[in-house]
C-alpha cells in the first residue's frame, strides 16, 4: 500500500499549476480640501495589496487561506479549476476595519460579504493574474458603517 501511494504522490503533484498573482490596491482621497487632479491621480493608481489575507475557495468549496508578499504577490500552486479569490473580513463574515459588528448595518454587510474579489482560472499551465481590490477606507466610506465620521 505504502508503494502505490508513493507512486500516486508524485502525479498529485503534476497535475497542480503555478500560478503568480499581483493583488493591487486602489486608495481613497480622504482629505478634506478637494483634491488637483495629480492628487486624484497619485491615489487611483494601484499600488500593490502587501502582507494582507485573502481566502481562495474553489468549486467544490475546499479553502486556502493566503498571504502576499511585501509586493503585493502570492506564487502558488492550485490544482487545475477555477477558484473565487476574497479579502479575509469578507470570507470570515468580520467587519471592514475589525472594530465592533454593532456600528455596521447587518443586511449592508451580509450583502458585503458575497461580494468576490476576483477569480483565478488555475487551467493553464503557468499563468498571470492581477486583482484589483478597493481596500483603502476613509473614516466616511467604509462600507456598511452606520455613522461615519466625515473630515472636518
Amino acid at each position: 500500500m505504502k508503494f502505490i501511494f508513493l507512486l500516486l504522490l508524485p502525479l498529485g503533484l503534476l497535475s497542480q499549476t503555478k500560478v503568480n498573482i499581483q493583488i493591487m490596491q486602489k486608495g481613497t482621497y480622504c482629505g478634506g480640501a478637494r483634491p488637483n487632479p495629480e492628487i486624484l491621480a497619485q491615489h487611483e493608481t494601484p499600488k500593490p495589496f502587501a502582507n494582507k489575507k485573502f481566502v481562495l475557495v474553489s468549486a467544490n468549496t475546499k479553502t486556502c487561506t493566503v498571504t502576499t508578499n511585501a509586493n503585493g504577490y502570492l506564487k502558488i500552486k492550485l490544482k487545475p479549476g477555477s477558484y473565487k479569490v476574497y479579502e479575509a473580513w469578507r470570507y470570515y463574515k468580520k467587519t471592514p476595519d475589525g472594530s465592533d459588528m454593532k456600528n455596521f448595518d447587518q443586511e449592508c454587510l451580509k450583502s458585503a460579504w458575497e461580494k468576490v474579489d476576483g477569480t483565478i482560472d488555475a487551467q493553464k499551465k503557468s499563468q498571470s493574474v492581477i486583482i484589483d481590490v478597493d481596500a483603502v477606507y476613509c473614516s466616511h466610506t467604509i462600507p456598511c458603517l452606520l455613522n461615519p465620521l466625515y473630515p472636518q
